[in-house]
């Protein structure tokens, strides 16, 4: 919350990559999204196809397996803006972070999403 800045609060950004947590395992991320496959229309099933599904789930797989697993990079993070005398108003958090989220969070939205 930036607009804090004039009564002296300051704000750090956390922008952390991928990291192997529960949010993002392949077992439980397919199988969550497989119940709520089951749960459309028809028809909506037919628009996306079935190879929606299958090209999620290797994508899910995908992710987690380029994701890292040393979580002390969030929480080194987080500590340094919590405790550091001049605290960085960004942090990336992860390789992935540093070399693709935090250019494209400069970009101009257009960009970005393309």
């Amino acid at each position: 919350r930036r607009e804090m800045r004039p009564f002296g609060v300051r704000v750090s950004i956390i922008e952390p990559g991928g990291f192997r947590t529960a949010i993002i395992d392949p077992v439980t991320v397919v199988k969550g999204f497989k119940q709520q496959w089951e749960r459309l229309p028809a028809e909506t099933q037919a628009a996306y196809g079935r190879h929606y599904v299958d090209s999620y789930a290797k994508s899910t797989v995908l992710l987690h397996r380029l994701s890292s697993s040393r979580l002390s990079r969030v929480t080194g993070a987080m500590a340094h803006a919590l405790l550091a005398r001049f605290p960085r108003s960004r942090y990336a958090a992860g390789w992935d972070a540093r070399l693709a989220i935090l250019p494209l969070s400069y970009c101009p939205a257009w960009l970005t999403d393309a």
